[in-house]
């Protein structure tokens, strides 16, 4: 008797993230979006972890003025207060060029300002300037890897997820989404949407599994994100556990991610 199976999705992975181990992996774009989402839901866990913020704590943090210069920084008109406010009551500034401005400008007053991040990075002042007005649009590769793990970890001190003495807290997590289970050339795939509570796994996610997944969320990297949770659901959940994510014959998918929620303990 022919048995028959779900035809393999069309639509391939179509972002790529370093996993855990370092290996280069595919994730679902439907997956990364729903990380994005998640992190907009206040009682999740997941909020403050990004470099992102809103503009509301932008004009309060930058100051009009502040705000004035990301735009003079782009090239554009500086704005009006009543400009400003508006972009504040509406949630928005209707240019990605500004808005990119001034989301470094906050980032680097976060951490200290120009000096301090100067120092942490071993750049210049100046370089740190040009990148802060986007004269730059990256540092070099050390500076750059140096900066993103100074914001990620001043992120996570103020989001809660290090404790006073700088180690991390356990992630607990529950994922529910689409699963894409390939268990073999012969078996075919087996989609389902299920909830997935990784506090159940036979390995709880550990210190340096939530150091990295807390990193991730701050760098806004939610590519790896999945990747890791993808990773923890091929090797440690009890119904997967065995398969291998990095073999096209055997893995544990995210065909897309519907919520995700964190206990930090």
């Amino acid at each position: 008797m022919a048995l028959h199976l779900p035809k393999p999705r069309t639509t391939k992975p179509a972002q790529q993230a370093v996993g855990l181990d370092g290996l280069k992996v595919s994730v679902a774009n439907a997956a990364t979006s729903g990380v994005e989402k998640s992190k907009q839901v206040k009682s999740g866990g997941l909020a403050g972890l990004t470099s992102k913020v809103t503009v509301k704590q932008l004009r309060t943090e930058l100051g009009n003025e502040g705000l004035r210069q990301a735009a003079v920084d782009a090239g554009r008109t500086p704005p009006s207060d009543r400009t400003l406010r508006r972009w504040a009551q509406q949630g928005r500034i209707p240019h990605a060029d500004v808005l990119e401005r001034a989301q470094r400008r906050a980032a680097i007053e976060r951490l200290g300002g120009i000096d301090v991040v100067a120092a942490k990075i071993g750049r210049s002042r100046s370089a740190v300037s040009r990148y802060r007005s986007g004269e730059t649009n990256e540092l070099r590769a050390d500076a750059s890897k140096k900066l993103k793990t100074v914001r990620a970890e001043d992120i996570m001190k103020r989001a809660g997820v290090l404790r006073p003495d700088g180690t991390p807290k356990t992630a607990v997590i529950r994922v529910k989404g689409g699963v894409m289970v390939r268990n073999g050339a012969d078996e075919g795939y087996d989609y389902r949407v299920r909830t997935l509570d990784f506090a159940n796994s036979d390995t709880p996610f550990s210190p340096d599994e939530s150091r990295e997944l807390a990193a991730a969320l701050a760098n806004d990297d939610h590519a790896r994100v999945v990747a890791l949770l993808e990773r923890h659901a091929t090797l440690d959940y009890p119904e997967n556990k065995g398969f291998d994510r990095y073999s096209d014959q055997f893995g544990f998918h995210f065909d897309h991610i519907e919520s995700v929620h964190i206990d930090w303990i």
